[in-house]
């Protein structure tokens, strides 16, 4: 982090650790949910976890997501990086609530589904989560809750 004029420590941005917290949190919630798919109990409610801080992270960024559903409302825009961005924002929700939904309804059933759902929405999201964690990479490190 870089300094001020008078040697301190820039400051960080209000609510910097806490956000790192989250993602540093969704990003481990998502490997050991992974990790221990086979192992039920744990995955259930290492997944739980995952979904708890994907509504804090969403919490965090309340400002940000309103704006991205506005453009989402702009059918225009998707061709533009911020429209992209609130398309690539809806579709992590969409495969979140997918994935616990599908989850939720193989518990129930005490079996998977023929087609695997839960599996298939899972393998999917984790793809889609390891892009979006690397191509944000370096703004993990400094952001701050807006």
């Amino acid at each position: 982090m870089q300094g001020g004029a008078d040697g301190r420590p820039a400051r960080r941005p209000p609510g910097a650790v806490a956000r790192w917290l989250v993602h540093l949190g969704l990003i481990v919630s998502a490997s050991v949910s992974l990790v221990f798919e086979t192992v039920l109990t744990v995955h259930i409610m290492v997944g739980l976890v995952f979904v708890a801080l994907v509504v804090a992270h969403l919490a965090q960024r309340r400002r940000v997501s309103a704006t991205l559903v506005g453009r989402l409302l702009r059918v225009r825009s998707w061709g533009l990086p911020a429209g992209r961005l609130a398309l690539a924002d809806a579709l992590l929700t969409a495969l979140t609530v997918g994935m616990l939904a599908a989850g939720l309804w193989d518990w129930r059933l005490g079996h998977p589904t023929r087609i695997r759902w839960h599996a298939i929405s899972g393998v999917v999201l984790a793809g889609f989560l390891l892009v979006h964690t690397l191509r944000r990479g370096a703004r993990l490190r400094r952001s701050g809750i807006r």
